[in-house]
């Protein structure tokens, strides 16, 4: 009887304090990181932030230090001559739980196109990103995102000699996200 007893109030002492151990041992998803490159999309150094409760990420750089691009694509044509870089590509994001996020979108720049997003990040603080065409996101693609350290940023940028984007300037670029309505696709 002592054993059952005892095997029960463990158990309600595990179930009352691993959900806290959890939310300690949550890592942040602001941050610096490397994206992963497909196809004719380059691999760029992005920063997530938090603002109003959502999380919002922008480019800050490519990896192969080749420069930025206007954002050719975009079917805004007042926006066809901002850069690719310092301005926000990723919102809306919803932390879910500690390690998920979801709800987001995320502009392509190399398409013209807006995508749906989740992300989980893993305990050594990667990411797996997951965009889709579909908020239920029926067809998609993963990528893994690896978190990186400021100083190791800060030393990529020196060496090209290039500049971090103006963070006041990021935040203005939020009020230039009205995405237009999206296509239907049939599907046959």
């Amino acid at each position: 009887m002592k054993s059952i007893a005892s095997t029960f109030f463990t158990s309600i002492i595990v179930s009352l304090v691993a959900p806290i151990f959890a939310i300690l041992n949550a890592q942040s998803l602001e941050g610096i990181y490397e994206t992963e490159s497909f196809l004719y999309m380059k691999s760029a150094f992005v920063e997530f932030f938090k603002h109003d409760g959502k999380y919002y990420a922008y480019a800050i750089a490519n990896t192969d230090g080749s420069s930025a691009q206007k954002d050719k694509h975009n079917p805004n044509p007042a926006l066809r001559d901002r850069s690719d870089k310092g301005v926000v590509f990723l919102y809306d994001l919803t932390q879910t739980s500690p390690d998920n996020y979801r709800d987001g979108k995320a502009y392509n720049f190399y398409d013209g196109r807006t995508y749906y997003v989740k992300i989980s990040q893993k305990p050594n603080g990667d990411l797996e990103f997951y965009s889709s065409l579909y908020k239920d996101g029926i067809i998609g693609k993963s990528f893994l995102w690896k978190r990186i350290d400021k100083d190791t940023l800060d030393k990529y940028l020196e060496a090209k000699k290039l500049k971090e984007p103006n963070f006041h300037q990021v935040l203005e670029s939020i009020s230039q996200i009205n995405p237009p309505p999206r296509k239907k696709i049939k599907l046959n």
